[in-house]
């Protein structure tokens, strides 16, 4: 009898230890600050434990678990390590406060290394992004500042290339969730293409296999399934109705006041994209002043989107230029979805809409032949 109860406490005991998770490690140059313990759900983190370091920085925590999740050593809102704990792992961490992600080591969850791995690209990807907007903001010459928007797309590019392969080649794990959700400045994210829904769904498929139970698989899945609802049901709209619609288009003008491409309904508009730093786009615009002039009281409105990354830049090129017409700025292009949503691969573009606001009359025109068709237009 006593070795049946031996052996079921043996059971018991091996079970605890398979839900358990402990995290322990040391983070030099914190003595004295409080080391938090943080659950992060879905939409926003919960401090699970807490504790004040010593002068030698040694902590320890532990908790229950039944599966894999994703929580992180705080110790203020910009210094944390993130981590990615399995039932049953010990993970050793060792840190230095004053530079936590490069000094970072772990032993004890690969998943955790993964994600260090990804958080460090992102790192390096925004500090290039950061580096090259300085250069670009100082930059005096059309020559300089095509030359470092090239290199900013590149950065972009390849950052995107990276984060697609890692998705490709570890669908299986969790740390997918960090890839698709990355972000290069708030609301700024790395997957936001139509095209992107697959990677999406490649993720939510194969992750429901391996982890069936978990409230972020399950969440991913429900944001997907949303996302491509959303879409065909946008699709099926255009489609079936006897109207198409154009792509939203809302931006701050020169006040900073939103500005929406749907007011000018009722008028003939060209919409057109252009950049201060575009040599061509400046010389098309001198030679837009006279049409408009032409044509602005007789139903005709431009409505210009700059592309400029400075908002200071663009607008001392619109005063400059006196420029008459209506001035908008997306700031964040190469990355725009206005840029994405109108197919703009080069600058100067431009759409001529019809008073519908919906019926795209030409594209691309030269400002010749747009005078031509709006003569043709406008008795």
């Amino acid at each position: 009898m006593k070795k049946t109860i031996i052996f079921f406490c043996i059971l018991g005991l091996m079970a605890c230890n398979k839900e358990r998770v402990r995290i322990s490690g040391r983070i030099t140059n914190a003595e004295k600050q409080t080391l938090f313990l943080d659950e992060v759900d879905i939409y926003q983190s919960n401090p699970t434990d807490s504790l004040v370091l010593t002068k030698n920085g040694k902590f320890s925590f532990a908790y229950k678990s039944n599966e894999a999740g994703f929580y992180q050593l705080r110790l203020s809102k910009d210094k944390f390590i993130v981590l990615f704990p399995e039932p049953g792992q010990h993970i050793v961490i060792q840190a230095d406060a004053n530079n936590l992600l490069h000094s970072l080591k772990v032993e004890g969850s690969h998943g955790t290394e993964q994600i260090t791995k990804l958080i460090r690209m992102l790192d390096k990807t925004r500090k290039l992004l950061d580096s090259l907007t300085v250069e670009y903001n100082k930059a005096q010459s059309d020559t300089v500042k095509a030359r470092v928007n090239k290199e900013y797309q590149g950065v972009l590019d390849s950052h995107r290339k990276s984060s697609i392969a890692y998705l490709l080649t570890n669908y299986n794990s969790l740390s997918c969730l960090y890839v698709l959700y990355q972000q290069y400045i708030p609301d700024s994210y790395v997957f936001y293409k139509p095209t992107d829904m697959q990677f999406f769904r490649i993720a939510s498929d194969s992750l429901e296999k391996y982890y069936p139970g978990s409230r972020h698989v399950k969440a991913l899945r429900a944001y997907t399934d949303n996302m491509i609802a959303k879409y065909r049901s946008r699709v099926l709209m255009q489609s079936a109705s006897e109207e198409p619609v154009l792509p939203g288009l809302a931006l701050p003008d020169m006040s900073g006041d939103t500005v929406d491409l749907t007011s000018f309904k009722g008028r003939y508009v060209l919409l057109s994209f252009w950049a201060s730093f575009n040599t061509n786009s400046v010389n098309q615009n001198l030679e837009l002043k006279e049409i408009y002039r032409q044509f602005r009281n007789r139903g005709f409105e431009i409505v210009q989107v700059s592309f400029d990354n400075s908002i200071e830049d663009w607008k001392r090129a619109v005063r400059y230029d006196e420029i008459p017409w209506v001035s908008l700025i997306d700031s964040r292009y190469p990355n725009s979805s206005v840029a994405g949503n109108y197919n703009v691969t080069s600058i100067p573009a431009n759409y001529l809409i019809g008073k519908d606001n919906v019926t795209i009359l030409a594209k691309n025109l030269t400002p010749v032949q747009l005078r031509d068709k709006l003569q043709e237009l406008i008795k």
